[in-house]
């Protein structure tokens, strides 16, 4: 069979459908990867083939925007917030009125004809190539106009905690069809029509799926691949922390995150050992830290995590499935608004705790971080939630399922139960 995935222009969104892809391929299946340009050394990374016929805005131009918005739009008796960056060219702003919005008329003028130009490149690919299943991530819905215009089934992968009919600010992108992208070609369509989605969730922590069949999958854990150093084979003395301090977070909110900053140091006090993963321009910028935080250079979480004791991070959905599906107590300083709507979903089942990490509050971070590093019930929770996780349906299985719904056309609750009574 031909599997076509369609993903977007933020890796993080992707990644986790990764596993699924090998899967398919594994079983001798035809797997392509149809992408913007920028994500295609990260597919091809992957081992899988990258077709680069999508386009997209740039994705971080695009959150540096938002969160402009959001500093302009937020009472000063809020509290202090990092000022936001230049949202075009990255560079720190001295005020928020340094943004000159007259130029916004062309950033959309481009992010409108991207988005259009994208659908009509991934349903001319399609017609020629014919594929007989489409699985797409979280803001790549031209999978779903492929398998309605080839009849072919279409499936949503989401990161975790995200769901099909989301209501919730920042939660419910691509909800429904604001360039006529769907209707251009006949089809009218909101997330409210998505039949099938993969969802790596814990179960305790489902989030709204409306009337789309779910079907669990475990999460296995891909934050791309290196040569493993071999400290990290050696012994643990005493508690170890990982901090990651990822693209997104200074990229969207600069270098000057005293949240994430503090977090380091305080981290450094308590622990032994902190290790902190970090691209190389973060790195360097961080200047001088505590003589016991091991810097390394974007290394994969899950070469660091099974000797760590906690993990701190900005709050991203992949942060935290690599935490649960690992056993790692966490501390998420939520950077975005959707960070914050997952700690509420998920901080309930005691295996993490969630702040909002642009006002900083050195008190409670400290407090938060001795708390969750010493207290044994947030490991013993994260133990029992990783447990939970990881009996969800393999990557294998999942692919032996969807395989049938593309065979069929059409899967029951029955057949997903079965799933996952086979575990």
């Amino acid at each position: 069979m031909r599997i076509l995935f369609t993903v977007s222009n933020w890796a993080g969104h992707y990644m986790c459908m990764i596993p699924l892809a090998w899967a398919f391929r594994a079983a001798g299946h035809d797997v392509r990867v149809a992408c913007p340009p920028q994500q295609v050394q990260g597919v091809m990374a992957t081992g899988l083939m990258p077709v680069s016929v999508l386009d997209a805005p740039d994705m971080m131009e695009s959150a540096r925007l938002a969160y402009w918005v959001l500093a302009i739009n937020t009472p000063p008796q809020s509290g202090d917030m990092p000022l936001p960056l230049h949202p075009f060219t990255g560079q720190a702003l001295g005020s928020v009125r340094d943004f000159d919005t007259g130029t916004l008329s062309d950033f959309w003028k481009k992010s409108i004809a991207a988005v259009q130009r994208s659908y009509d490149n991934a349903v001319d690919f399609a017609a020629a190539w014919r594929p007989d299943l489409v699985v797409y991530d979280l803001m790549a819905a031209e999978g779903a106009l492929i398998g309605a215009l080839n009849e072919v089934p279409s499936v949503y992968f989401g990161p975790g905690f995200i769901g099909t009919v989301e209501t919730e600010p920042g939660l419910d992108l691509v909800s429904a069809d604001p360039l006529s992208c769907f209707a251009k070609y006949g089809v009218e369509w909101t997330r409210h029509k998505i039949k099938y989605a993969v969802d790596p969730s814990p179960d305790v922590a489902i989030p709204p799926m409306g009337d789309a069949l779910r079907i669990p999958i475990r999460y296995q854990p891909y934050n791309g691949s290196q040569d493993v150093d071999p400290w990290l084979l050696g012994p643990v003395k005493g508690k170890r922390v990982c901090v990651v301090w990822g693209n997104s977070a200074t990229g969207v909110f600069g270098e000057r995150l005293p949240a994430l900053r503090h977090a380091v140091e305080s981290a450094a006090q308590l622990a032994a050992e902190v290790v902190l993963t970090a691209p190389v321009a973060e790195v360097d910028g961080l200047g001088s830290l505590p003589p016991n935080v091991r810097v390394l250079r974007n290394c994969p979480l899950e070469l660091i995590l099974p000797g760590c004791d906690m993990l701190i991070h900005h709050g991203s959905a992949n942060c935290l499935m690599n935490g649960i599906a690992m056993g790692i107590p966490q501390l998420s300083l939520a950077l975005n608004f959707d960070g914050q709507i997952y700690g509420r979903r998920i901080d309930p089942q005691g295996a993490t705790k969630t702040l909002p990490g642009l006002l900083f509050d050195s008190e409670a971070i400290d407090k938060a971080l001795a708390e969750v590093l010493f207290d044994n019930n947030y490991r013993r929770r994260a133990v029992e939630l990783s447990r939970s996780v990881c009996a969800a349906p393999t990557a294998a299985q999942v692919a032996d399922l969807l395989t049938t719904l593309a065979r069929t056309g059409e899967l029951t609750a029955a057949d997903v139960a079965d799933l996952v009574a086979d575990r």
